[in-house]
């Protein structure tokens, strides 16, 4: 578990008697916390759970491992509830995190890092769709209102938005032409590539 020095302290006291490594870091954000937990990860497969990360059945771990089918160097897409093609529950393999050494490009705060997670794995070819449900929780699904920590990173869209686009620019024509998704796109379109 990643948390940030600033959080609250009465996780510790929660996991002590559990097998889950609590770090501590200055981060700036989630993704910050996300890829400094995930360079202490020891396991073949990586997954990214949050507090708005639903998982309603049983025997999901070994779900995950069928939906991978023997296969290396992958990026799952699950069914969130939410998004048909953007991967907002994160789950890869070792192979994959190892060839960039993060999970979401240090260069997000928050947002349009799992946009560019995806599209990133679809140019590589290396995208698995899978219908494995892990709900994504999200407040806007509920009609709820947004805590602090939604609204600054619901503030970082516009910055998230920047750089996902000049990192796409690093795409040829021919690579970004991989992306399956017509929404995307489209998407890309709108900004020239």
């Amino acid at each position: 578990m990643s948390l940030d020095e600033d959080d609250p302290s009465p996780y510790e006291a929660h996991f002590d008697t559990t097998p889950i490594r609590i770090i501590r870091n200055k981060n700036r954000s989630a993704v910050d916390a996300i890829n400094n937990a995930a360079k202490l990860a020891k396991y073949d497969i990586l997954m990214v759970v949050s507090d708005d990360t639903g998982v309603g059945y049983s025997g999901w771990d070994y779900k995950i491992i069928e939906a991978a089918d023997c296969k290396t160097d992958w990026l799952l897409k699950t069914d969130d509830g939410i998004q048909d093609y953007i991967v907002t529950m994160t789950v890869m393999d070792r192979k994959y995190y190892e060839r960039d050494g993060f999970i979401y490009h240090p260069d997000f705060f928050h947002q349009f890092a799992d946009t560019y997670l995806t599209c990133l794995a679809d140019i590589r070819g290396r995208l698995i769709k899978s219908d494995l449900k892990f709900p994504h929780n999200h407040y806007s699904k509920f009609a709820e209102f947004p805590d602090e920590l939604h609204k600054r990173n619901d503030a970082s869209w516009k910055e998230g938005q920047n750089t996902f686009v000049r990192l796409m620019k690093q795409f040829t024509p021919e690579e970004r032409a991989r992306i399956k998704d017509p929404n995307m796109r489209g998407f890309l379109r709108k900004f020239g590539l």
